[in-house]
């Protein structure tokens, strides 16, 4: 599962731990700024942090399932796998 966050801390410590819970076989894969990589550890339940900033591009595989963190404005909605 991909979870983007690619403009800082936001909802990201109340939802990936709901996430987790929620769906519990699947790797989760949180698409947000390096930087907040101390917190992520703090917050636990990601199994990979990758460095984006902003909305997208995300350089991944399509994943089975992705969550986005940043509002429904086309912006964020348009998928753009790279």
């Amino acid at each position: 599962m991909l979870v983007l966050r690619g403009l800082g801390v936001g909802n990201l410590p109340a939802v990936v731990p709901a996430l987790r819970r929620a769906f519990p076989g699947y790797r989760v894969v949180l698409a947000t700024p390096a930087g907040l990589r101390p917190l992520v550890s703090l917050i636990g339940g990601v199994d990979e942090v990758l460095d984006v900033r902003g909305p997208g591009p995300v350089s991944c595989d399509r994943p089975e399932a992705a969550v986005n963190l940043h509002g429904r404005g086309p912006q964020s909605t348009e998928p753009r796998w790279t």
